[in-house]
Formats: structure tokens, sequence, C-alpha cells
């Protein structure tokens, strides 16, 4: 049987494959922590991000209750203590799975 030759561009991808692997051994954790610390800090600034966006929320939330927004307060009572008017009827229905 004959053996099988590689192309020059197998031959360029073996050849950085081992470049690769030869490397990473050289710079031994050293890579590792450079590669953890990168997707940690990719990690934490999308928590970032949604902790920004919460906090402008509540900053919002609390200028309406400093200001005693008459409608915001109607909404809220309905939604958390499920209050009503007089003379309304609520009306409550179970999501069907």
């Amino acid at each position: 049987m004959k053996k099988k030759e590689l192309t020059p561009r197998q031959k360029l991808l073996l050849w950085g494959s081992v470049a690769t692997v030869i490397a990473a051994l050289w710079l031994g954790g050293g890579f590792l922590n450079l590669v953890h610390n990168k997707l940690e800090i990719r990690r934490l600034t999308k928590k970032q991000t949604y902790l920004d966006a919460q906090y402008q929320e509540l900053l919002h939330t609390k200028k309406l209750l400093e200001q005693k927004d008459p409608q915001y307060m109607e909404t809220l009572a309905r939604l958390r203590y499920h209050l009503v008017k007089p003379g309304e009827i609520e009306f409550r229905f179970t999501p069907h799975d």
C-alpha cells in the first residue's frame, strides 16, 4: 500500500497545530489564566450592564413614589394588592399550561 501524501495546506495546518500546542505548553498556566480572566471580564461586563439597567429602573420607580404620582399609585395598588374601586369587580384568570 502506498502512503498518502499530505497537501501543502494540510502540512501547514499540522505544523500550525503543533506550534500552538508547544506554545501553550511553554507558556504554561499563564495562558490559561489569561483566557480565564478574559472570560471573567466578559461575564462581569454583562452583569454590570444588567445591574445598571435595573438601577435606572429603580431610580424611576423611586421618583414616581416620591412624587406620589396618582396614576402610578393606583396601578401599584391594583397590581400588587388587588385593590378595586367601589362597584368594580376583579376578574382573575389562571393561565392554561
